[in-house]
């Protein structure tokens, strides 16, 4: 009777709990496109008598990537969203031109800031991203890279309205990363640090729920 009891309880608290999370959260959705990346070397030799410190830029290197996300909090303006991506990133050498790949995946955590116009949402997004080495192709590069590290992004993008629930959406990001993707000794008292930086083409759709399939009436 009592573990009935209970069942019975977590059901009603789960009912009642129905109508909060719907208006919390506001949808989900999956986007893709385009990756640019490209890498900046650090190269550092302190062995006496002549010690050097050497930076180079590499060129950029066409990839891809895919996420999966979702939409929190109902407010006008400020909306919270998480998503989980597939990223190629790299670079191609100044020099030998050879072809440096990098598949991550990675959590992103954006705080979104929209605006609203006749034809949709203008958004603005900002925030951290959880980035696991999935694999590594690189030539120029025979060290290991970090399998866990840190970036952050800054973006743009705009929601279309429509009729219905289906929402296109089209971003634009630029996402650098905080800590070095490489930093690896060579030889005795030598050191080589990568960073990644790419920019992200993104298309997609959203799904929303409740009133969110109308549109907005202007007067």
């Amino acid at each position: 009777m009592r573990k009935n009891s209970g069942i019975l309880l977590v059901f009603v608290f789960l009912f009642a709990a129905m109508p909060s999370f719907s208006q919390f959260f506001q949808g989900f959705g999956i986007m893709g496109g385009l990756t640019l990346g490209k890498q900046k070397w650090w190269i550092e030799n302190s062995s006496p008598p002549f010690p050097s410190s050497t930076t180079e830029k590499h060129k950029y290197l066409f990839g891809f990537n895919g996420e999966l996300f979702a939409e929190f909090v109902n407010h006008p303006t400020f909306r919270w969203r998480t998503e989980f991506e597939f990223d190629r990133k790299g670079t191609k050498h100044r020099e030998t031109k050879e072809r440096n790949k990098l598949d991550y995946i990675s959590w992103n955590n954006f705080l979104v800031v929209r605006g609203e116009t006749y034809d949709g949402y203008p958004y603005f997004l900002i925030g951290p991203r959880l980035e696991y080495k999935f694999s590594q192709s690189t030539p120029s590069v025979p060290l290991a890279f970090t399998p866990l590290h840190l970036s952050w992004s800054v973006g743009a993008g705009f929601e279309f309205i429509t009729f219905g629930n289906i929402k296109p959406m089209v971003e634009l990001h630029y996402n650098p990363d905080l800590n070095s993707a490489m930093n690896q000794k060579i030889g005795d008292e030598g050191n080589w640090k990568i960073k990644n930086r790419a920019w992200e083409l993104r298309a997609g759709i959203k799904f929303t729920f409740g009133n969110n399939g109308c549109p907005p009436v202007y007067k």
